[in-house]
């Protein structure tokens, strides 16, 4: 059974923390997938003729996007994580605590989170 979907999401460092670590589970368990399909696909396909190895090839190609896509998600997440790490590092040689956004990044994040919950139907509530 799958976890429930953080749809609570509070406008600092932490929440979202944990909310990319959502996306990169869910990133993860979409290559599993993919990968387990492909893996399948291999082992009972049945070529007869040419036109069935060019449909299995296509189905191929778009599940390695597929996984493509996971991987890039991965790589994205990870550079913002690094970027939260630095930002935090700076600030305690610093000695300053800005662990909370400014307003201005708030709308930004608010404004991408409701272009995310109608393109995915999922109403996110932010603080």
């Amino acid at each position: 059974m799958a976890r429930p979907k953080k749809t609570k999401i509070h406008l600092d460092k932490n929440s979202l923390r944990e909310f990319m670590q959502e996306i990169y589970n869910d990133c993860v368990n979409v290559a599993n997938t993919a990968r387990k399909e492909l893996n399948e696909r291999k082992h009972r396909a049945e070529i007869d003729d040419i036109n069935d190895e060019s449909l299995i090839g296509k189905v191929n190609n778009d599940t390695l996007k597929i996984i493509d896509a996971t991987i890039d998600k991965k790589l994205a997440l990870a550079k913002l994580q690094s970027q939260i790490v630095a930002s935090e590092s700076n600030n305690k040689n610093d000695s300053v605590d800005n662990t909370s956004f400014t307003e201005e990044d708030k709308n930004i994040l608010r404004d991408l989170f409701k272009e995310k919950s109608s393109s995915e139907n999922v109403e996110y509530d932010l603080d």
